[in-house]
């Protein structure tokens, strides 16, 4: 029985490795989004382009390169920075076609994506408008 059991993980786990599942992921473009909602400054929730519009659901996309201050927790002072953030955010969303670049799954699932608009990149806009700081992904 446990040598069954070896077999079939083998086999599986060849099977898996052969079709590229333990291989890097390469990073995607989508051209075809449209802004479902906003949650703060560095996140949001966008439909991409579906054939069959009853199976699409929002997709979560965190801002690759910027930290923003969140809505939950914090100081009075932390909120409202937050919610300024959130309101730059989506006023930069709407203000043209959205583009997600060099696209990848962050630690919590979501897309990580180079978000453009206009040619202008959302985390350097965040950054220099005062509503961000640069961030790579480690601790903050």
């Amino acid at each position: 029985m446990l040598r069954r059991i070896k077999i079939v993980l083998a086999v599986a786990l060849s099977v898996y490795s052969a079709y590229g599942f333990c291989e890097a992921v390469e990073l995607q473009n989508f051209n075809k989004v449209s802004l479902a909602s906003v949650y703060d400054g560095d996140t949001f929730k966008v439909y991409l382009s579906c054939r069959y519009p009853v199976f699409c659901k929002a997709i979560p996309v965190r801002v690759r390169g910027v930290d923003c201050p969140e809505m939950r927790g914090g100081t009075k002072e932390t909120k409202t920075a937050a919610k300024a953030a959130k309101a730059f955010t989506k006023d930069f969303l709407k203000s043209g076609k959205i583009l997600l670049r060099n696209c990848g799954r962050d630690k919590y699932f979501r897309l990580l994506c180079d978000v453009k608009v206009n040619g202008k990149n959302l985390a350097e806009e965040l950054i220099n408008n005062g509503h961000g700081v640069p961030y790579d992904g480690g601790k903050k």
